[in-house]
């Protein structure tokens, strides 16, 4: 969910009122100061173009008989209280067809591959994880990117 349709980056940016490449690892000091603000992860504005995305990834499935699902993860820290249930309430506000599992944390993403599974994630890492486990990756930037992904990876139209 993080970055992929909600726009983490953006909002803790606010937040925090200053920028960094986008990519970067977040300095503890200032990961500290975003858990402060506890209901965080409830009020995060949707990605340019997130809509787009789940309107094509829920015809996608449909269409191959798949089930489509946020899989999301938890700060690694545990000092946000309210984040499994904000980011529920984030998915159901502006989502509600879409059910949401937790990692619980990034590194545990790969556990729920299955083979041939697809994962569009914002994390190098998540994404290698899950090819290794026999699933279908990418890396999303934009949705503009992850469109072309889409028509090579997936042979389809967009």
């Amino acid at each position: 969910m993080d970055d992929v349709v909600a726009d983490w980056n953006k909002e803790a940016m606010h937040r925090l009122q200053k920028t960094w490449i986008i990519g970067e690892k977040l300095p503890d000091e200032e990961w500290e100061k975003l858990q402060d603000h506890s209901r965080f992860y409830r009020d995060l504005p949707l990605m340019p173009g997130a809509e787009e995305l789940i309107a094509w990834a829920t015809d996608y499935t449909k269409r191959h008989n798949m089930h489509l699902a946020f899989l999301t993860a938890i700060p690694s820290s545990n000092r946000v209280p309210y984040a499994i249930y904000d980011k529920l309430l984030w998915a159901q506000k502006r989502f509600p067809h879409i059910p949401v599992f937790f990692g619980p944390y990034s590194q545990d993403k790969h556990m729920h591959c299955q083979p041939g599974d697809i994962l569009i994630d914002d994390r190098t890492q998540n994404c290698m994880e899950w090819r290794i486990a026999g699933g279908i990756a990418h890396q999303y930037t934009t949705w503009e990117n992850c469109k072309r992904w889409i028509a090579e990876s997936l042979e389809l139209t967009v």
